[in-house]
């Protein structure tokens, strides 16, 4: 993924997590909690090597050819990778809190915003994104050869495919990981949720439990009731 689109688009995969994540959306959870922390390792195992990936083998490609990636510093570069880790879990983050104050369709337009401005920056640099070549030479105009088939297209589709794969499993996780999760049932389906049995209805769910009367005497065994 090109590195100027690649921090939006992790913010806006963030804001998606989040609203899978909707469940778990108690004010009270602290700021790292399992579902923080669960996207908080996709973004650092799955999404910034990802876009680590394009700036180490494919650096010119990845700037869309408008600066020679000889001439970026070693150190920017990290810092980039490390913002792209970082807008996944704000975006996360922001998600989840903006759910509790804002209707659904707000929270769309945090995700849409920063996917809209990508998706802009990819069409009016279409045709540099969809060359394989060198800074030298989109520079000359010559040795260009065409992104589809090229050893640099597969390398996208096959990093693509492992952002989402890991966006899939990372959802799944949350899902498990929320308070709303259902018990498995052994006989099959799912149960709805578990709750303690209440000592007023005995454990059960046949209704309460009816006290013996106080006022008649014990009986003992082989003895009547006096008339």
């Amino acid at each position: 993924m090109p590195a100027p689109i690649a921090p939006l688009l992790a913010f806006a995969l963030g804001i998606v997590l989040a609203w899978l994540c909707r469940p778990d959306a108690d004010p009270e959870a602290p700021l790292w909690d399992r579902p923080t922390i669960a996207v908080a390792l996709y973004a650092l195992l799955v999404y910034a090597p990802a876009a680590a990936y394009f700036l180490l083998f494919a650096g010119d490609w990845s700037f869309a050819y408008l600066v020679d990636s000889r001439d970026v510093p070693s150190a920017v570069s990290l810092v980039l990778v490390l913002l792209d880790a970082a807008a996944l879990v704000f975006g996360f983050n922001l998600g989840r809190r903006a759910l509790r104050r804002r209707p659904l369709a707000a929270l769309g337009w945090l995700a849409l915003a920063p996917a809209a401005l990508a998706a802009a920056f990819v069409l009016v640099l279409h045709r540099r994104l969809g060359v394989d070549a060198t800074f030298d030479q989109v520079e000359s105009d010559f040795g260009l050869r065409p992104l589809p088939g090229s050893p640099l297209g597969y390398a996208i589709l096959w990093m693509d495919a492992v952002v989402v794969a890991g966006a899939v499993f990372t959802a799944r996780a949350l899902g498990a990981l929320g308070p709303g999760r259902r018990a498995p049932n052994p006989g099959g389906g799912f149960l709805g949720p578990v709750e303690p049995p209440s000592l007023a209805t005995g454990g059960g769910s046949e209704g309460p439990v009816e006290a013996a009367p106080e006022d008649e005497p014990p009986r003992r065994l082989g003895q009547g009731r006096r008339r």
